[in-house]
């Protein structure tokens, strides 16, 4: 399946690309979920500390990392 897209001054025909929604992950007990969050928690503080051309490596920017530290641990 392809969409129209419009380009500078000009449209063409792309793959249509469908996405998921990410699976997820159902912890069984009280402990796991502690662990998810504090997993969660460490890992975005880490990608604060990412210097920028890391982040590029990887395809985000420092205005991603930042919307992604400011999540709650809660929330997925």
């Amino acid at each position: 399946m392809t969409s129209l897209v419009a380009g500078r001054g000009n449209l063409r025909l792309v793959p249509t690309i469908h996405l998921t929604a990410p699976r997820r992950r159902n912890p069984v007990s009280l402990i796991e979920r502690l662990e998810l969050w504090a997993d969660r928690r460490r890992e975005r503080r880490a990608l604060l500390r990412c210097p920028d051309s890391l982040l590029k490596d990887v395809g985000l920017s420092r205005a991603d990392a930042l919307r992604e530290a400011e999540k709650p641990f809660w929330i997925d």
